[in-house]
């Protein structure tokens, strides 16, 4: 199994190589923009995981 590269901010796996000489990323999702790509087959799940439960933690802070 190879790795995939994902986008660091949404972790979206549509991410493209931007300037090839450079290393520049971006992502066809989201819009970033950088030379930081993420490596692992997992991290999509994870990004969405941890935003869902930072969105659960905001609306349980302010319903009180």
């Amino acid at each position: 199994m190879g790795k995939k590269t994902s986008c660091p901010r949404c972790g979206s796996k549509k991410i493209k190589i931007l300037v090839p000489q450079t290393g520049i990323w971006t992502c066809q999702k989201c819009g970033y923009q950088g030379g930081i790509v993420i490596e692992d087959g997992n991290m999509e799940k994870q990004i969405k995981s941890a935003k869902k439960m930072e969105n659960l933690s905001k609306k349980l802070i302010r319903g009180r």
